[in-house]
């Protein structure tokens, strides 16, 4: 009679474990998501990992993993696992009709472009005898970028703005007859050929008009992103350059600026022969978005050209033009070449300030070169951990 039993229990085991294993995955969704689009090096962001189970089925046990670059670290290392990626998996057990939901916090370490990708899904049997694998999708989830570290650049605005001052008043003293502005009352000073004798006829008094100015202000970033494997600190000071940059081009676009961010980095364009990068950004939330994801690139997969080289080639671009700009040059460079190509653009344009990336330990103070301002912009001074000279040797 026992024997019965447990034959008929076996029985129904094995009909229960084979139904199990034919029903385990029905209705069953694995996400993993960013809660940001996006978040500055540096910066914290928050991972989801959501388990559903839309039937009344339990599912007793089930193991998620997926991977992810290594420049994006979960502050939490559980169930992780770092080699080329990090590697984390976790742990369910989901009832019928249930939905799990848990939140990690991530930290960006490198510029990037992070998203999860090689989803798994297994299962062991009822029995333990097998495991089983629920097929993913292909592709990777909609990811997240790290964007370049955002930093204090208000010594560079601070000088940029007095530049603008000073533009601000000259361009005042010319108009162009053919940009409108407004009309307001005449005074000795106004030719007579200003005179809006309609408008002076309706109020009763002299009128005169008024015309904009004959240059628009415009501001243009250049952005060296070349770097020397033989100069200690190269890519900590590129760096640091990438972020003043960034930081910059974002607090003049939250000012409304006209603002322009131009990389030394080719376009890639067939047609174009020695084309750089560049984001007119301006008012174009659009247009900062993409300098943003643009930046967030390994540069060290692109083709760069000599930050002189592209200077002088924006000296050509920009020659018979009539804009007023002021140029702010971002490297961590200082060389002859590049302050001569400097000196070749601003000739045309006038001012410009070159914010040259340095070790605090330089002790580089802020000079004056004719019309280029000179200002050391110190790792330190702005939060950025840089290696020590014992890094050097161990590397």
């Amino acid at each position: 009679m026992i024997a019965v039993f447990l034959a008929g229990a076996l029985l129904l085991l094995l009909i229960y474990g084979y139904m199990y294993s034919r029903i385990w995955n029905r209705a069953l969704s694995v996400r993993v998501s960013f809660a940001r689009p996006h978040i500055c090096l540096g910066e914290r962001g928050e991972l989801t990992e959501e388990i559903e189970n839309r039937k009344r089925q339990a599912v007793p046990l089930v193991e998620i993993g997926f991977r992810i670059p290594t420049g994006l670290m979960f502050i939490d290392a559980e169930n992780t696992q770092k080699s080329d990626y990090v590697y984390k998996r976790d742990l369910f057990a989901v009832e019928g009709m249930e939905r799990i939901v848990r939140h990690y916090q991530v930290e960006g370490k490198k510029r990037g472009y992070y998203s999860p990708d090689q989803l798994s899904i297994h299962a062991p049997s009822v029995l333990f005898r097998e495991e089983y694998i629920m097929d993913t999708p292909a592709g990777g989830f909609p990811g997240m970028y790290v964007y370049a570290r955002q930093v204090d650049c208000s010594p560079v605005l601070r000088v940029l703005d007095a530049i603008l001052g000073e533009r601000e008043s000259a361009r005042r003293l010319y108009e162009d007859p053919f940009v409108f502005a407004s009309i307001r009352q005449y005074t000795v000073h106004d030719p007579m050929k200003a005179i809006n004798w309609k408008a002076s006829a309706h109020t009763g008094e002299l009128m005169v008009n008024t015309y904009a100015s004959v240059t628009s202000l415009d501001i243009s970033i250049f952005l060296d992103v070349s770097m020397d494997q033989n100069i200690p600190f190269s890519e900590d000071l590129r760096e640091l350059a990438v972020s003043g940059a960034a930081s910059l081009a974002r607090n003049l676009a939250a000012r409304q600026e006209n603002v322009k961010l131009s990389v030394n980095t080719s376009s890639g364009l067939q047609d174009h022969d020695g084309a750089y990068v560049s984001f007119r950004i301006g008012r174009q939330a659009d247009v900062l978005t993409q300098m943003e994801e643009y930046l967030a690139s390994d540069f060290e997969k692109m083709d760069v050209m000599p930050f002189a080289d592209m200077i002088g080639k924006a000296a050509r671009e920009m020659r018979g033009r009539h804009a007023d700009e002021v140029c702010v040059f971002f490297s961590a460079f200082d060389t002859s070449d590049i302050r001569r190509s400097m000196h070749n653009l601003l000739a045309q344009q006038g001012s410009g300030i070159f914010v040259t990336a340095v070790r605090s330990a330089e002790g580089r103070q802020a000079e004056r070169e004719e019309n280029l301002f000179i200002l050391p912009f110190s790792d330190t001074q702005q939060g950025i951990p840089v290696r020590d000279d014992s890094d050097i040797v161990s590397d």
